[in-house]
């Protein structure tokens, strides 16, 4: 027996080691009973920048972000000439029509899972590439269903239109269907990762699960279908804010950020495009002017006051650059550089601290294929563990925050409802070509992942 459709689920910033320890605790037997159990829990690795959207691309496209061209969830595009005219040059997904924008702004060679497997219906999902009008099951559910939580501040109800949507795509006679359930991630990001309230929405995705399992089921295809549950990024606990935008200002004081962008949207010299509140996207002048790219070594520029001003920030973990064909990555104790080839060269102690490809996973790898993007920031900031980047205007208190390098924010997980065999070490960019595989479906040459394999017959 095969598999002849798939269900993929996303439970957005669910973390590995809480999905573990409540399943272990008899507090999520959905999860632990149809896939830890069955062998089909495998720890995974993200991509940089660890964000909603840039992070869901690996699975929907089989790409890493950078070669998407999608940097963030917010970024900008320098000014061509020596004016700084930034009008139409930014963009946020954490906005009306995003799905509508990332169809737009990314690359029209990139594909999408949706053009390789036929009839794939979509709730929630962010890049919807190739899904047909009538695959497309929840778009004026979701919309009132975020402005109910934001108005009620409860977010513990936002999955409601989801779980709905995927019923409905199913008696609709949907085979394949993906799914996004973002209560995890809002209410991480509101009472922080590891609150009781965050712990609740765990344990009411596996109470959706569990009756989306019986759904399939009662048809008769829980047998033939391939259910993958997987995390885009983590979350850390923060306990204190950095104003990035007023950091950046006091080198650079024509400084262009989110919301106020008609503040410098004509006269910028730099600009901040924060993203998961734990990473962000600089763009700087140069010298003279937006012509020029800025010189962060040379010690009588502003832009390498800004780097020494930004390192001198308790909070700020790192902060990283191109220089040349090499990538540098400076922090107070030490500055790191990263050869085309691969090759590391230390200056000083190690950026990263002890165990930096446990602290960091694949930091060298994840930055160089950031980097592929030419929307990538001249510089870009990381936040340390307990900090973000963002002192004002979110919509709700932010006690959690993901974006960065952090082991907390790259560390996930993939699940499927069979055995895994034996294979390397699992990065979520392997899903793609895994979930092709597994249906008997080509993968692409281009791919970045690595198919695993499922051993259906076993399930």
């Amino acid at each position: 027996m095969s598999f002849e459709s798939v269900l993929l689920i996303l439970a957005d910033s669910s973390r590995p080691d809480v999905m573990r320890d409540l399943a272990a605790a008899g507090e999520m037997p959905t999860f632990k009973r149809h896939f830890i159990d069955v062998g089909g829990f495998r720890p995974a690795t993200t991509v940089f920048p660890s964000l909603s959207g840039p992070a869901h691309l690996p699975v929907l496209t089989g790409l890493h972000p950078g070669r998407a061209n999608l940097p963030g969830i917010r970024w900008a595009q320098r000014p061509r000439r020596d004016g700084a005219n930034f009008i139409g040059r930014t963009r946020s997904y954490m906005a009306p029509f995003r799905v509508r924008r990332l169809e737009r702004d990314i690359p029209r060679h990139v594909p999408s899972l949706f053009q390789h497997i036929d009839g794939l219906a979509e709730v929630n999902t962010w890049f919807v590439r190739g899904c047909k009008l009538r695959s497309k099951r929840n778009r004026l559910a979701r919309v009132p269903a975020f402005f109910r939580s934001l108005a009620t501040r409860d977010w513990r109800r936002v999955d409601d239109p989801v779980e709905g949507s995927v019923h409905a795509a199913l008696d609709g006679g949907a085979r394949s269907i993906s799914a996004v359930f973002p209560a995890i991630d809002e209410l991480g990001h509101r009472f922080g990762p590891l609150a009781e309230e965050s712990f609740d929405a765990y344990r009411q995705f596996d109470r959706r699960l569990g009756r989306i399992i019986d759904h399939l089921v009662r048809r008769g295809t829980w047998e033939t279908t391939l259910v993958a549950v997987w995390s885009d990024h983590g979350q850390s606990a923060t306990h204190t804010h950095i104003d990035l935008e007023r950091v950046v200002a006091s080198i650079y004081e024509r400084t262009l950020a989110y919301p106020l962008l008609y503040r410098h949207i004509l006269d910028a010299d730099a600009a901040v495009m924060v993203s998961g509140n734990a990473m962000a996207n600089l763009y700087v002048a140069g010298a003279n002017g937006w012509s020029q790219f800025p010189d962060f070594d040379d010690d009588r520029s502003r832009a390498a006051a800004l780097v020494e001003r930004l390192l001198a920030e308790e909070g700020i973990d790192h902060v990283i650059y191109r220089r040349g064909p090499e990538i540098i990555l400076r922090a107070a104790r030490g500055t790191m550089a990263i050869a085309a080839t691969g090759e590391i060269t230390i200056e000083g102690e190690h950026p990263l601290g002890d165990a930096p490809e446990r602290r960091y996973p694949d930091h060298a790898a994840q930055l160089r294929q950031f980097f592929l993007s030419a929307r990538a920031g001249d510089l870009v900031v990381c936040a340390a563990a307990g900090y973000d980047l963002r002192a004002r205007f979110e919509y709700q208190p932010h006690r959690g925050s993901h974006g960065a390098l952090l082991d907390e924010h790259m560390n996930v997980y993939a699940a499927v409802n069979a055995p895994w065999a034996e294979g390397s070490p699992l990065h979520t960019v392997d899903l793609f070509p895994t979930i092709l595989a597994a249906l008997g479906r080509p993968v692409p040459p281009n791919s970045d992942g690595v198919a695993g394999r499922i051993l259906a017959n076993e399930k």
